[in-house]
């Protein structure tokens, strides 16, 4: 048989050497869709520890308004699971999986250390303490920061349906921290500590730029 040229480089390379290229990114699909997996198995299991710790509903999001950014957090957390049905990666290079997961290390990490004022969504009344320690310390969403850099950093490996996730997180986060930041304005301490730290990254002293 004769071997076929491998796609990606010269017209002349051996169809081995596309086969150990195609394995090396299968590995990284693998990965990259573990990853995935993971962390939305790891975002739900946080969420039902916070509302057995709580003893309160902590799932706001979905209240009446809240539609669209509804719709974008769950079709991008769906894309992140089932992306390889439809998958073209752009990259096989295992540094993006390897940042994909310390990106969902960190929004999980973040998640975790607000214990029982975890809320998914927001709503007048129904906040939890204000949480100002640990990552929050240097950013007002480490959750949703995570989170955006996870997809992000999951498109080169997720090829075009990682893309479409990317920017639909974005969004509804964005859309999301404007409407709790309002929200969060009847939370005693919150308007001394918006203005200390920013909204997304950058030291303390920083917020008045950020923001």
């Amino acid at each position: 048989m004769t071997p076929k040229p491998c796609p990606w480089t010269d017209a002349a390379s051996p169809a081995a050497g596309c086969a150990i290229g195609r394995n090396a990114t299968t590995q990284s699909e693998i990965f990259g869709w573990s990853i995935g997996v993971a962390y939305v198995a790891g975002f739900f299991i946080l969420t039902g520890l916070a509302m057995r710790r709580a003893g309160t509903p902590v799932w706001i999001l979905g209240r009446p308004g809240q539609a669209p950014r509804v719709l974008g957090f769950l079709l991008g957390f769906v894309i992140l699971v089932l992306w390889p049905l439809v998958g073209n990666p752009w990259s096989g290079a295992m540094l993006w999986p390897g940042l994909a997961a310390l990106a969902a290390l960190f929004a999980l990490a973040s998640q975790a250390h607000m214990g029982r004022s975890w809320r998914v969504g927001t709503a007048s009344g129904e906040t939890g303490a204000l949480v100002t320690s640990g990552p929050f310390a240097w950013s007002r969403n480490p959750v949703f920061l995570g989170q955006i850099a996870l997809f992000w950093l999951s498109v080169p490996f997720g090829g075009g349906p990682m893309l479409v996730a990317a920017v639909l997180v974005t969004g509804s986060a964005i859309a999301q921290v404007r409407q709790e930041e309002t929200v969060m304005q009847e939370v005693p301490g919150w308007n001394v500590y918006a203005q200390r730290v920013p909204r997304w990254l950058g030291w303390p002293r920083w917020a008045g730029w950020a923001r």
